[in-house]
C-alpha cells in the first residue's frame, strides 16, 4: 500500500510539473508581461531598450527544464522579446544536456 502512495504521489508531481516548451506555448502575442509571469514564473533577468520611440523588453529564463516529460535532464533558455509591454516575440536557445555525474546513469538512460 505505501509503495503506491509512494508511485502515485512521485506520479502526480512529474505530471503537475509543466515544463519550459509547455509553459511557451501559452505565451501568445499581445500578453503583457504580467501575463507572462502568472504563465513562466519569475524570469531570471530582463533587459529594456529604447528604439524608435517604442520600449523593447526581453524577459530571460535560464536553465529552466526544456520538456519534463522525455528527459529530466535537458535545460534550455528560453526568451520572450515585448515591444511596449505586448508579447512581439518568443525564443527557445542554448538546448544542452546537464546528466549528473554518475558512473552508471548510463544505465538507465533509453537508447
Amino acid at each position: 500500500m505505501l509503495k503506491q502512495v509512494i508511485f502515485i504521489a512521485i506520479l502526480m508531481c512529474i505530471v503537475g510539473c509543466a515544463s519550459g516548451v509547455q509553459k511557451m506555448r501559452k505565451v501568445d502575442p499581445g500578453m503583457s508581461p504580467q501575463e507572462v509571469e502568472t504563465i513562466m514564473g519569475r524570469r531570471d533577468s530582463f533587459k529594456a531598450v529604447e528604439k524608435d520611440g517604442h520600449t523593447y523588453t526581453l524577459f530571460q529564463y535560464t536553465n529552466q527544464y526544456c520538456n519534463a516529460h522525455v528527459s529530466l535532464f535537458e535545460k534550455c533558455d528560453f526568451f520572450i522579446i515585448f515591444k511596449d509591454d505586448k508579447v512581439i516575440e518568443t525564443g527557445v536557445k542554448d538546448v544542452r544536456s546537464n546528466n549528473p555525474n554518475m558512473t552508471f546513469m548510463y544505465l538507465f538512460q533509453q537508447p
